[in-house]
């Protein structure tokens, strides 16, 4: 299979076309170039990614549209691949950093914020299962106080089936999520702590298992179309008044790779550099 070099999205509104946006990898698919601009030459962000031996994030420059480095994150890992430290440094010359401590065979890992002066920025603990699946996270003080936590419950499936967001001891919401036999998510619904609802989402799928509508609560309705390989060719989406906000149509190549993209505005043409 082709190895992708480069992906140019050209955007044509009318006017002029621009590139809107670069995205360039290496040899091993990793992106390591990304640009986004404004209009024609005004850069809007980018970002400049490097990785290690093992192919793993190792340093990570954001640029703004000044095309001054915004911030520059460096990540330390161990021997499994898993951080360790990662400094974050910003263009005021000031440094974040963050130190990985694990515990429990990994289970627990607490994360420590400090600024380059050892002021204290923040402290995070996640707590994981067997297999791999985040079943808690915690927001501590400075004095290890429980600020916020969030816990989340699984089935043997590895599907979510419940959430609960807790402010100190006092929890604030609960979501619960239901599913089909085929293990597609059907309904998604968050209450408060009284049990009232807050917000709720249904979706819906297709013969072949694609999700074809996402209705969030009763103001925001996804239609989905796919072709023969899967691959999304319109979507819509609708407000509470029944109205279009917009319509998306994507056109693929005989690889799969999107081409095209027109929301009746302006179209996005994706074209493709490939490795020798």
């Amino acid at each position: 299979m082709k190895k992708i070099k480069n992906i140019e999205a050209w955007v044509d509104d009318g006017s002029e076309p621009f590139l809107k946006e670069l995205r360039e990898f290496n040899e091993n698919g990793k992106e390591i170039n990304k640009e986004r601009y404004f209009s024609a030459d005004i850069l809007e962000e980018k970002i400049l990614t490097k990785y290690n031996d093992a192919g793993l994030v190792s340093e990570e420059i954001n640029i703004g549209e000044d095309g001054e480095i915004n911030d520059k994150t460096i990540i330390s890992r161990n021997e499994n691949g898993e951080p360790t430290e990662i400094k974050i440094e910003y263009a005021d010359t000031s440094l974040t950093i963050k130190k990985y401590f694990r515990e429990n065979n990994g289970k627990t890992i607490t994360v420590s914020e400090v600024s380059d002066e050892g002021e204290f920025e923040g402290k995070q603990r996640v707590k994981v299962d067997d297999k791999g699946h985040i079943i808690e996270t915690q927001i501590l003080s400075e004095e290890n106080e429980v600020l916020e936590q969030h816990l989340f419950d699984f089935d043997e499936n590895g599907n979510i089936l419940n959430e609960k967001l807790f402010e100190k001891s006092q929890m604030t919401s609960e979501t619960k999520y239901f599913y089909d036999d085929q293990m597609n998510l059907v309904k998604r619904i968050m209450l408060s702590a009284s049990g009232q609802t807050i917000d709720w989402a249904i979706f819906k799928y297709d013969e072949r298992g694609n999700i074809s509508e996402q209705q969030f609560g009763d103001h925001t309705l996804y239609k989905l179309e796919y072709n023969e390989n899967n691959k999304v060719v319109c979507e819509q989406k609708i407000n509470s008044m029944g109205m279009m906000e917009y319509s998306k149509n994507f056109e693929y190549n005989e690889d799969g790779e999107l081409t095209e993209e027109d929301n009746l505005i302006e179209k996005t043409t994706y074209k493709y550099n490939y490795y020798e």
